[in-house]
């Protein structure tokens, strides 16, 4: 939590009067003299007065030359006469001018980044519609050479199919003459079938009478066979009696001749001869009858046969007759098949070639078609483009809030933050931004104000509605402005180490807690023979908060009472005697050690006064937890060299993930010796988590960015794989203890892996402090 440090300067010289006192002797004695010896004299005197008044007020022209030249905060001499209490005043008001001044200019160093990365950003959607346009120029350059092309190929095709259309034509007419012919052949056909139907149903009739008399013929054969049945059974019968009679007769004979006259049975014989005579008789009579009925049968079996046989000579006519008349319509059927043929054959001579010119016309209908669609497709993508780059001028960049203090006693501090952001957002920008938009910056300066910083995240959520702030250094200023990201929805990426017992969904913690820093780095001292610890700091937050933590540990390893020495200082105090004659008197005893959480500006007053009172580097370890590489430069002339420090980053670790983000850095800064610290690791932690998050999310609301964040893994520079903890949003990290080595702090020990970040501190609740007693100490 460095800052600008004030000057600590020599004390004033003797007061006007003591030097007026110890000159007057001097100049009464030479008075008396010779006139010339007195001019001597008096001009000895001015001189020596205003070598001694320039003497005198050297102080006073130092500091104010140091506060022209750039440190606002140089500490002044105290005022012993009128003559240097208005030059303190005037010193004073000037320095006043000079930070409004820088407000002034800071102000509009912050308008001017965040005006540059608008325009890079306008810059961005400008060179995107370009090539956008350029494309789509060219897309209609090609297109319309395309359709010139194909617009001549379908004149040509159009031409061919004029040329071929009228041969069909003419093909078609001479087709249509002689189909005129065919329906009337057909019509003729159609003429002669009837007849031909006419015919047939006559020659239908004839065969239905020859039907019905064959019929009758069937018949008449019929009761013939029946006639000559009965003739049979006649001639039998008349053969039977026949025989009998023959009998009869012979027997007859013989008694006719064996009695002679005596053969009265002649009688009787003869009788039934005449019986059998007059059934024969009956019998021949029915023969005749048979006959006579055999006889009309036949007759009438003969007249059924001529009529069959006329009827049959009949169909024959009328087939002679369809015959005929089906050999000319099949004639006439022929020649108008062979000529219907011809015309076919013609038809289909030019039917291919008319084919060939329909799918040329075709073809270069659909090329004219395509170039056409494609015209519109693009039309369509340029409307677009020009509706896209208007609307991204109009606020479709992804916006960004930077709340870093340009101004004010922590402006040392997070002036570097706020240029390392601004070096990301351009990077990013450069590679095309995020979900295909740029990002831009709001800046703000909260003047190192706490509650500025509140006001200013209110600003950026509701009035410039940004999507996530990057920002806040002291814990004074976030627990400030955690009730405006809660009330809002805003989302904080919080870079700085802080004493922890807090977890809000509404802030990432990028920054190390204690179980990240303090305790390894008490652990280091405790390897070293340290058994006594000065715990020592400004009175606020994170100091407190600390200290209570160590304690709580040291008291867990047996180390409490009065080998732990507990002090704070007032913030802007300038007197730090009494506390460094504390911490001296508690060092003269051996094993001891010192841990300071001073911050700010406040370190260059505390590590003078230590160096002053010749601490011993060798025997009095001392630890720090807020000096980083930004803070060495002004710490130079304190005895700093020999001072430890806790980071969970050093700009000395040797990888190529460190050196890539020291190149960037000094590239950006045009500065090849610009450092880099832990706080700015934190930052580019978290802009890069958050980026990986949008990504992830597909957008960037800070809620759908909340719900991706978890678990999130990146490589860091400091050449570990980090990790978001899914529940408290802190990061796993390792830890670092370094040495001030002559502006540089060298690594001496290196956690083996990531340190879970523990935000609540089981060493407070080993304390049995509930919750309540905890956000007290946290507050």
């Amino acid at each position: 939590m460095a800052q600008s440090f004030r000057a600590k300067l020599p004390s004033p010289m003797p007061t006007t009067a003591a030097l007026l006192a110890t000159s007057t002797p001097i100049l009464v004695g030479v008075t008396t003299g010779s006139p010339a010896l007195a001019c001597a004299s008096a001009l000895v005197a001015a001189l020596a007065a205003a070598a001694y008044i320039e003497r005198r007020l050297s102080p006073h022209m130092e500091a104010m030359e140091r506060i022209a030249g750039g440190d606002r905060y140089a500490a002044l001499p105290g005022a012993s006469d009128r003559l240097s209490a208005r030059l303190r005043d005037v010193a004073e008001r000037m320095r006043d001018a000079l930070v409004s001044a820088d407000a002034v200019a800071v102000a509009q160093r912050s308008r001017e980044a965040e005006l540059e990365i608008r325009n890079a950003g306008q810059a961005f959607f400008a060179g995107r519609f370009r090539e956008r346009a350029e494309a789509a120029v060219s897309a209609f350059d090609a297109a319309s050479a395309a359709i010139r092309a194909s617009a001549d190929d379908l004149h040509a095709c159009n031409a061919e199919a004029r040329r071929r259309a009228a041969a069909a034509s003419a093909a078609a007419r001479a087709a249509a003459s002689d189909m005129d012919s065919l329906a009337g052949a057909a019509r003729a056909a159609i003429d002669l079938l009837a007849g031909s139907a006419r015919q047939v149903a006559e020659a239908r009739g004839a065969a239905d009478r020859t039907a019905r008399e064959l019929a009758r013929a069937d018949r008449t054969v019929r009761s013939l066979a029946e006639a000559a049945g009965h003739i049979g059974e006649v001639s039998r019968l008349i053969q039977a009696i026949a025989a009998q009679t023959s009998m009869l007769a012979l027997n007859a004979t013989i008694e006719a001749a064996r009695a002679g006259e005596s053969g009265r049975g002649f009688a009787v014989v003869a009788g039934e001869v005449k019986t059998l005579s007059n059934q024969a008789a009956a019998a021949a009579s029915d023969i005749e009858a048979q006959i006579s009925a055999i006889r009309r049968v036949v007759e009438e079996t003969v007249g059924a046969i001529a009529a069959v046989s006329s009827s049959v000579e009949d169909m024959a006519r009328l087939d002679l007759g369809l015959a005929d008349t089906l050999d000319r319509e099949a004639g006439e059927l022929d020649r108008i098949g062979a000529r219907a043929a011809l015309v076919a054959h013609e038809v289909s001579a030019a039917l291919p070639d008319m084919s060939g010119v329909v799918a040329e016309v075709d073809s270069a209908g659909r090329a004219t078609l395509t170039m056409a669609e494609s015209l519109l497709d693009r039309s369509t993508v340029l409307a677009e483009a020009v509706g896209r780059f208007f609307r991204d001028m109009n606020g479709g960049a992804i916006r960004v809030g930077v709340l870093h203090s340009l101004s004010g006693t922590m402006t040392s501090s997070e002036r570097p933050l706020q240029e390392l952001l601004v070096m990301l957002i351009e990077q990013r920008n450069a590679n095309g931004g995020l979900l295909g938009r740029p990002i831009e910056a709001v800046i703000m300066d909260p003047r190192s104000v706490p509650s500025l910083y509140a006001e200013q995240a209110r600003a950026l959520l509701e009035d410039r509605k940004v999507d996530a702030i990057f920002g806040c250094w002291t814990s004074a200023s976030r627990k400030e402005t955690l009730p405006v990201l809660e009330r809002l929805g805003g989302l904080l990426f919080y870079p700085s180490q802080y004493e922890g017992e807090e977890r809000s969904p509404n802030i990432v913690y990028a920054g190390g807690t204690p179980s990240q820093t303090a305790i390894p780095a008490i652990d280091f001292l405790r390897t070293r023979g340290a058994r006594r610890f000065v715990l020592v700091g400004g009175d606020d937050v994170y100091p407190r908060v600390t200290h209570a933590i160590l304690r709580a540990y040291l008291s867990a390893r047996g180390i409490g009472g009065g080998d732990v020495l507990e002090r704070y200082a007032p913030r802007g105090r300038e007197d730090w005697d009494a506390i460094g004659e504390e911490i001296r008197g508690f060092c003269a005893r051996p094993g001891a050690a010192i841990v300071s959480t001073v911050s700010g500006d406040a370190n260059l007053r505390f590590f003078s006064e230590l160096a002053r009172r010749g601490r011993g580097r060798a025997t009095t370890p001392i630890l720090s937890l807020s000096i980083g590489e930004a803070e060495l430069p002004a710490l130079a002339h304190c005895g700093v060299d020999g001072v430890h420090v806790a980071w969970n980053y050093l700009h000395a670790i040797d990888g190529e993930a460190n050196r890539r983000f020291i190149d960037d850095w000094r590239r950006f800064k045009s500065a090849p010796d610009a450092m880099t610290n832990d706080a700015m690791e934190a930052t580019w932690l978290g802009f890069n988590l958050w980026s990986a998050a949008v990504a992830a999310a597909g957008s960037s609301q800070a809620e759908k960015v909340r719900a991706t964040l978890g678990g999130l893994r990146l490589e860091a520079p400091s050449g570990f794989t980090v990790r978001v903890d899914e529940e408290t949003h802190h990061l796993f990290k390792p830890a670092f203890v370094g040495r001030i080595d002559q502006g540089r702090i060298l690594p001496v020990w290196t956690s083996a892996g990531l340190i879970a970040p523990e935000p609540w501190s089981p060493w407070l609740a080993q304390r049995g402090n509930a919750p309540g007693a905890r956000r007290a100490v946290a507050s």
